[in-house]
């Protein structure tokens, strides 16, 4: 059995502890859904803040790593604490963008789809409607999440709890294995 350092020991708790914080929060967006929006939104923007900290925590204290892949580490780090910061500076500007960004990018992988559904040949024809109507299908919520801000909220608000669960989970395991949380680089 191998033996802990002192930095890999603090590294293994950070890491399990972010990650409850993370599961935590997001089970509470999804079990208290009177949340406001905003309250939401300030919420997951801690848990942006706290995975934020463990990329630096483990950009910083992973040896293993070559040099370039912890200064990756720590750069992926601090942008997401930028982004955590604003977000709870400006919680429902935040909102907004968000929305937007995620109504635009089931709009362009609607088209994308449909376009490649009408012009690739694909061995069944089945294969192409499936194409053509998942295509559809992502333009038609592309739609309703674009003009209806509390569907698109709502589309915002799941896709972000699937996201920090399924996140939160991972970083939970890392430290519990003694692991990092793999982004890039070598090890």
């Amino acid at each position: 059995m191998k033996e802990m350092s002192a930095g890999s020991r603090w590294l293994r708790i950070l890491q399990i502890a972010i990650g409850s914080a993370a599961i935590a929060l997001s089970v509470t967006v999804i079990a208290i859904p009177k949340l406001a929006p905003v309250t939401a939104m300030v919420i997951f923007a801690i848990v942006l803040f706290t995975v934020g900290v463990e990329r630096i925590a483990s950009g910083i204290g992973t040896e293993y790593l070559s040099r370039r892949s912890r200064m990756i580490n720590i750069g992926i780090g601090a942008v997401v604490l930028f982004f955590a910061i604003i977000t709870i500076a400006f919680p429902q500007n935040s909102i907004k963008f968000l929305v937007l960004i995620v109504g635009l990018a089931l709009l362009f992988n609607g088209v994308i789809r449909v376009i490649d559904g009408v012009r690739k040949s694909f061995p069944r024809k089945s294969q192409r409607m499936f194409r053509i109507a998942t295509g559809a299908i992502c333009i038609v919520l592309a739609g309703f999440v674009l003009t209806n801000q509390q569907f698109g909220i709502f589309v915002v608000v799941v896709v972000m709890v699937v996201a920090l669960v399924i996140q939160g989970a991972e970083i939970i395991y890392a430290g519990i294995k003694g692991e990092r949380t793999k982004l890039v680089g070598k090890r």
